[in-house]
């Protein structure tokens, strides 16, 4: 069945709708902003996300904590209470200092000085704590241990390992997120079709599988973030494969701009502090490109397509990711190749753990992340930045934009090489 463009009515008239949401989500943070500000020092209960020992320049020790409040809201305390105890996902009860601060900072993240911190109770992941043990006892080397935690359930890795993975450009993989979704999607489906196949043809054939399928796998999907604690570059990954799912179902064509800028809408409505999220802005521009990619080599062989592609996203976003991060090494040069083998290599460690056996490629692993090249720091000037947007995006109608995207990314990529000493 042919696939049907968005109407440009119902277009108009749902970007309405979620300007509407958006606005009323906003509201709702404000009155939750105007409560914290009644005074100088705000009580508060929050969750602990994430816990970090810091030194100040003149060599003062310090803890910074990452919180959250109820409704989402993010933000960084730091504490100068000396031998503070390990509080990682705890929930907590501390006094805020928030004199200076905005709805706009509230909104965004920001720093701020707790004070008489005092645990009241630890947030229960009773079957994560289990699984992650069931992890953990099928490797010998703390790295593997981290790393395949961090792969299956997104818990935190250290800042050594964290270094190693940027080295070699792989971030991308290890920080859960879509690619991981997408990937426990597929198999999914190529686990259940049979099934439900089979029980289709003799006892329910009047019913729509592809239908059912979605259905289930999206319960199921549910479940894996309900078991991870809901992390947040999940839920967004799972709201657009959700919409996805909606626009198949009602026979609207996924794979086209009208849909990314919808879904985009869509998430900003609910989520509104996506707005200042860089995760969630690179995985946009990373599926822009892809989109971009299809849009003009869609023709091409699927094998070719698969390669392609991956050096496609790799080199279109360097300029994107070092206005942020502006350390390149060599060995990122590894990523597309690494990003290739790591759609076979997922499922294959999922299947090797749940068999007990997790631990049989660690030799492998360890050496790939032992991989060491020289670094070199290039950043992303703000002009040069803003000019690969605007080419980024007139290349949807233009093919002569398209080179010229093409011709600075190759440009900003030769900037590396040039750069790394001889």
């Amino acid at each position: 069945m042919e696939k049907l463009e968005l109407n440009k009515k119902h277009f108009f008239i749902l970007t309405l709708f979620l300007f509407f949401v958006f606005c009323s989500n906003n509201f709702l943070k404000y009155q939750d902003y105007k409560e914290l500000k009644k005074s100088n020092y705000q009580n508060a209960t929050l969750q602990v996300l994430n816990q970090y020992n810091k030194i100040t320049k003149k060599g003062k020790h310090y803890t910074l904590l990452k919180l959250q409040f109820n409704n989402g809201i993010k933000f960084f305390g730091i504490s100068w209470h000396k031998n503070l105890q390990n509080l990682q996902n705890e929930i907590i009860n501390c006094k805020i200092n928030t004199k200076k601060l905005s709805f706009y900072k509230y909104l965004k993240g920001f720093f701020t000085s707790i004070y008489r911190i005092k645990k009241v109770s630890k947030k229960s992941y009773f079957l994560k704590d289990k699984i992650s043990n069931f992890i953990s006892s099928q490797h010998k080397n703390n790295t593997t241990k981290e790393l395949f935690c961090a792969l299956f359930l997104g818990e935190k890795i250290s800042k050594v390992l964290r270094k190693k993975i940027q080295l070699l450009g792989i971030s991308h993989l290890v920080a859960i997120s879509g690619f991981h979704l997408g990937v426990i999607s597929f198999l999914i489906f190529l686990i259940l079709t049979p099934i439900y196949k089979f029980f289709q043809d003799r006892f329910f054939p009047y019913r729509n599988r592809m239908l059912d399928l979605i259905i289930l796998s999206s319960f199921l999907l549910f479940l894996y973030l309900y078991l991870v604690g809901f992390i947040p570059s999940l839920v967004r990954a799972f709201t657009m494969l959700i919409i996805g799912y909606i626009f198949y179902i009602r026979h609207i064509k996924i794979l086209s701009f009208e849909t990314l800028f919808l879904t985009i809408m869509i998430l900003l409505a609910f989520y509104p502090s996506l707005l200042f999220s860089i995760s969630f802005w690179f995985s946009v521009s990373g599926v822009f490109y892809i989109f971009l990619f299809l849009h003009y080599f869609k023709d091409l062989k699927p094998w070719k397509i698969f390669i392609l592609i991956n050096f496609w996203v790799y080199i279109l976003m360097q300029p994107i990711v070092h206005y942020i991060f502006s350390t390149f090494a060599l060995s990122q040069l590894l990523s597309p190749i690494l990003s290739m083998i790591f759609v076979l290599f997922y499922p294959l460690e999922l299947f090797l753990h749940i068999i007990k056996e997790g631990g049989l490629l660690d030799s492998m692993v360890l050496k790939l992340l032992d991989f060491h090249t020289i670094a070199v720091l290039v950043k992303t000037p703000l002009w040069f930045l803003l000019t690969y947007i605007v080419t980024s995006l007139l290349s949807i109608y233009k093919k002569i934009f398209l080179y010229m995207l093409i011709f600075e990314a190759l440009l900003f990529f030769l900037k590396f090489i040039i750069l790394i000493p001889r």
